[in-house]
């Protein structure tokens, strides 16, 4: 009896040791990747919060406590793209969910061969470039030469000043966005309902359902938690969203396109105040993490 404990003894011994092995081994291998982001990551986070404290430009820094978030709150200018961003998030999401949905649905019942060609086709201009993207619809909604307005001429309307207008110009910015963020969703959304098992079909195909019910009582609720990540990631990306605005709008007509990202680029390397591009910056930051702590809550609670 003594002899087998001592051989559990060093069994466990020489197990336990082989599992220190290998988590150390684990973290040898993301190493790298923790460096890359602490490096690019939680320093410059780590800056940003301390700049934030600091009345500062190229050549000179003070401390001002919180000086910097009680001035950005009194700013007209920042309080208006606040709303803005608000504002491109209230449209951009819903339309992304419902059409990435919806289109979705539409191909899950084609061939393999079909789905491969167009998850290449939405998918495409997730991986080109914003800025040869954001060009192109710069000449499309071009006054003179765009074919948007060639397009209205045909029923005797226009032209439009499409970007010149604020009543125009946040639902343009909008339009290019969606375009271009498309199909990510569908993607997920696809693969999604290819994993939705097809017993469960033919089983409400034998109670009687009807496309309807089907849709309600069985797709909706098992893509509840990829509805949630399409929603809330697109919403973060949503609230960062820079290359259109500086290339369309410059933030205008009257700042009404201005967004929150884009008024930090302002104000740090057109104003030269970092400190108050520091505490705009922090302000935006706290808003994605409290976006991100409600998705985790919310996947959580459906699992």
């Amino acid at each position: 009896m003594l002899e087998k404990t001592r051989r559990t003894l060093a069994t466990s011994r020489v197990t336990g040791a082989h599992k220190r092995k290998e988590v150390l081994s684990g973290y040898l291998f993301i190493l790298p990747n923790l460096l890359l982001i602490a490096l690019f990551f939680l320093y410059p986070l780590v800056r940003t919060f301390e700049l934030s404290l600091f009345k500062a430009d190229i050549t000179s820094k003070q401390f001002v406590g919180l000086q910097n978030f009680t001035e950005i709150f009194k700013d007209s200018v920042f309080l208006n793209s606040l709303k803005n961003t608000f504002v491109f998030a209230l449209i951009i999401v819903p339309v992304i969910v419902v059409v990435s949905f919806t289109i979705a649905g539409l191909m899950k019942d084609l061939r393999p061969s079909s789905k491969t060609i167009f998850r290449m086709i939405f998918y495409l201009p997730v991986v080109s470039t914003p800025v040869v993207l954001t060009m192109v619809w710069s000449w499309m909604y071009n006054t003179n030469i765009g074919i948007l307005n060639y397009v209205v001429s045909w029923f005797n309307l226009g032209p439009y000043e499409w970007l010149g207008s604020p009543a125009t110009a946040i639902i343009a910015i909008a339009v290019v966005v969606i375009t271009w963020s498309l199909g990510q969703p569908i993607i997920l959304y696809l693969a999604s309902m290819d994993g939705i098992s097809k017993e469960l079909y033919e089983a409400a195909d034998l109670d009687g359902a009807g496309p309807f019910r089907k849709f309600f009582k069985i797709t909706l609720p098992l893509i509840t938690n990829t509805t949630l990540f399409v929603s809330i990631t697109t919403t973060i990306s949503t609230f960062q969203i820079f290359v259109v605005i500086h290339l369309l709008t410059s933030g205008g007509p009257y700042y009404s396109t201005e967004t929150l990202v884009y008024t930090i680029y302002r104000t740090a390397f057109t104003s030269l105040e970092f400190g108050k591009a520091s505490a705009q910056g922090t302000i935006l930051f706290l808003i994605i993490m409290i976006i991100s702590l409600v998705q985790l809550r919310l996947i959580r609670s459906k699992a």
